[in-house]
């Protein structure tokens, strides 16, 4: 299947086939998270887990603000993934995940006719040449469309990737094209894009960790696609990622990614409520936060915490629901939404959430269920680490298992539809 330049840089090595480590850094706004691990033909193996908190003034909405003290926190991160690591098994390669409100993603859904010779089967020179058309199509219109939306110049925008997440041939879903008739070709995609400022400031990060980047992959589309079972074909479900920064938003409808969205609302909204309004420095609220979602408080302090973070997460609800009103892509929203990241700890977001009209104000035919995206939902991840526990760890998780994606379509086995 086709895939756009999720390896940049063309590696030599077949990461499945030697399982060769690979690091995964999640540069979140409050913590930075980091991974280790490497891939089989059954999927990733998490090896390490590493967490650093990240200084207030490192990151905003999900973005690099101080390269020096972010770079300072990577090497911690990475040192203590490779401690100790003979030096046959020393990682080489990073992936990265990026968020933020001007990071925009978009599902494509191409029609294409195979104007001569239909009537036989498609070879793989052909199933190459259709999607290098497409590809020229979506890279041109996209960032075009990026452009117009966030007032920046073409040339000032990346694609991160562009991803298959679906074929048809004749009205059939199938793998891939190859050795099928027909002339009505569907191909189903999601594309991505970024600021090259955000972009840029990642790559400074991988060539001073002296690690060379595989790729840089919008995060609320890593965490959709980690669902497992998340590609079938009768799968539909809104996955909502609360960090440090930013909030972001996938809706899958029928397997496919149909929107994204992200806004700069995230849990150091409710840490600076609660500095403000019970007068203590940003580190200190943030604890008492952390603390108060373990149910690790006094009972007098717990109660001032939860009257701050439910008109906090009140004001959070009000923008999830304009991010929502925003997707005009959905007609009608599907019925189950997923919780991931450290904000989702809260259980005022949950209560919100809960109490919604959502009927009334969004085209939703069903009150939908608030559920929990745990670790073990997650799709061909093995967990050898013994770490890997909490919801605010799926997303790094989620970007290694779109590396293991990959790895798998570049050896010819494609595992869009399965779980």
């Amino acid at each position: 299947m086709f895939n756009l330049p999720f390896n940049k840089k063309s590696t030599p090595e077949n990461f499945i086939e030697n399982s060769l480590n690979c690091i995964v850094l999640d540069i979140g706004t409050e913590v930075l998270k980091g991974m280790l691990f490497s891939m089989d033909s059954l999927g990733v193996n998490v090896k390490r887990i590493s967490r650093i908190q990240q200084q207030e003034h490192a990151m905003k909405s999900g973005i690099i603000k101080n390269l020096d003290t972010v770079l300072e926190n990577c090497k911690l991160c990475v040192e203590e993934l490779t401690d100790d690591l003979p030096e046959e098994q020393v990682p080489k390669n990073v992936i990265m995940g990026v968020a933020g409100e001007y990071v925009q993603g978009v599902s494509i859904v191409v029609n294409y006719q195979r104007e001569e010779n239909y009537q036989l089967e498609v070879t793989e020179k052909e199933e190459e040449r259709i999607l290098s058309k497409v590809k020229t199509k979506i890279e041109e219109g996209g960032k075009q469309d990026l452009s117009q939306r966030i007032g920046l110049q073409y040339e000032d925008i990346d694609i991160l990737h562009i991803t298959t997440t679906g074929t048809e041939i004749g009205g059939m879903p199938v793998n891939s094209l190859i050795g099928y008739t027909g002339k009505d070709v569907k191909l189903h995609f999601y594309a991505s894009f970024a600021p090259k400022t955000y972009v840029q400031a990642l790559k400074k990060v991988a060539d001073s960790l002296n690690l060379n980047l595989l790729g840089i992959v919008s995060q609320p589309f890593a965490v959709a696609r980690a669902f497992s079972g998340s590609s079938d074909s009768d799968f539909n479900a809104i996955f909502i990622d609360i960090g440090g920064g930013t909030t972001d938003i996938a809706i899958v409808e029928r397997g496919n990614i149909t929107e994204t969205k992200m806004f700069g609302f995230g849990g150091r909204v409710f840490t600076k409520e609660i500095s403000k309004l019970l007068n203590s420095d940003y580190r200190h609220a943030e604890q008492q936060k952390i603390k108060y979602a373990q149910k690790e408080l006094t009972k007098d302090l717990s109660k001032k915490i939860q009257s701050i973070s439910y008109n906090t997460a009140k004001l959070w609800m009000k923008t999830l629901k304009a991010a929502l009103d925003s997707c005009d892509d959905v007609d009608v929203f599907p019925s189950q939404i997923y919780l991931c990241g450290g904000g989702a700890l809260l259980p005022e977001i949950k209560e919100v959430m809960m109490e919604f009209p959502w009927k009334q104000l969004l085209p939703f035919p069903l009150v939908p269920q608030i559920k929990i995206f745990k670790p073990e939902l997650l799709s061909n991840i093995n967990d050898s680490s013994g770490k890997l526990k909490h919801i605010y760890d799926i997303t790094p998780a989620s970007l290694a298992k779109f590396a293991y994606d990959q790895e798998m379509e570049k050896m010819g086995i494609n595992i869009v539809g399965g779980s």
